[in-house]
């Protein structure tokens, strides 16, 4: 089976790329815009294009039988700056994707990346979302991923593809850069390890559904296989977790306090409680998480410790 990737350089798209390349001896082909300081992971095809190229597209597209959609370029935090920059960057790449599946007559499917935490409506009774709850996204960051999965809804109606859409909670598993807007436990234990503050945006109770990029990719591949024409499967841990929280299970496995600068004027009107049921996945997947917080955090330290000592070594050997 061929297998395509979008947004492969990005946080998600890079660890399923390299998770589906160290299981399956499937071809791989990674859809990158800038191939600059981009290290392609072992016996993948490196495709550089642009979504915006309706040509670039159907060159991609052409023979795939399942293609991962993760290609995306703003946060909740950032996406209101300027809408139609954020359309254009966002929702007409998906368009001209879908378009040139439909020409081409491929049917693939297409196995989408949308948002637990980002399109459904607020909620006060505390009971975790279900598929079937009301959205009513808060930030253009979630009304794009609604409207993307619609368009990818109504192209599975006309039976040019089939899909299956992953509304992922918050992801991490690996450090992620200090200057990053989302992505909290990743930019966070990256901070820490390099002696800067911790950055938080908006209230530090509001609470999260955290998954591991391990548990993520799984459930992608089971994915792969669609159940129906068009599914939408909540993914998450099951379990909500304060931002005050994480900050202090990271504090406790790094052993020492850490410095954090709230900014709660930039996401004030985030949402503040989002904790997806994954009932669905369970059922339909038979897929449950399988990395609890506190293991993942725990693991991301110690790789951030290996990588340190090993620069430390590295620095002795060159002086």
């Amino acid at each position: 089976m061929a297998i395509g990737i979008t947004g492969a350089k990005g946080f998600i798209g890079s660890y399923l790329s390299r998770h589906i390349l160290a299981r399956q001896a499937d071809a791989v082909r990674l859809l990158v815009r800038n191939t600059v300081n981009f290290q392609s992971p072992a016996g993948a095809e490196v495709f550089q294009g642009d979504l915006l190229s309706r040509s670039d597209c159907e060159r991609f597209v052409a023979d795939l039988h399942l293609i991962y959609y993760l290609a995306h370029n703003n946060t909740p935090v950032n996406s209101d700056l300027d809408l139609p920059s954020d359309v254009l960057v966002n929702l007409v790449p998906l368009l001209n994707f879908i378009q040139a599946i439909q020409m081409l007559g491929t049917k693939p499917h297409v196995v989408y990346f949308s948002s637990g935490g980002a399109v459904y409506a607020p909620k006060q009774d505390r009971v975790p979302y279900l598929e079937t709850d009301p959205c009513r996204p808060v930030s253009s960051y979630g009304i794009q991923k609604l409207a993307a999965e619609d368009y990818l809804r109504l192209a599975a109606h006309k039976g040019h593809l089939t899909s299956t859409i992953l509304r992922v909670g918050n992801a991490y598993g690996t450090p992620l850069p200090h200057f990053r807007m989302q992505g909290l436990i990743g930019v966070a234990v990256n901070c820490v390890a390099e002696g800067r503050p911790v950055r938080v945006f908006g209230d530090l109770n509001n609470v999260r559904d955290y998954i591991h990029l391990e548990d993520v990719s799984e459930i992608a591949m089971r994915a792969s296989v669609p159940k129906q024409p068009f599914s939408i499967v909540n993914v998450g841990s099951g379990a909500g977790h304060s931002v005050d929280g994480i900050l202090r299970i990271i504090e406790e496995v790094w052993g020492k306090p850490i410095d954090i600068r709230s900014e709660q004027d930039r996401g004030n009107w985030l949402t503040d409680w989002v904790v997806l049921d994954i009932g669905k996945a369970r059922e339909e997947f038979g897929w449950s998480p399988r990395i609890d917080l506190h293991r993942g955090v725990a693991g991301m330290m110690d790789g951030v410790a290996q990588e340190l000592q090993r620069a430390r070594v590295a620095g002795q050997v060159l002086s």
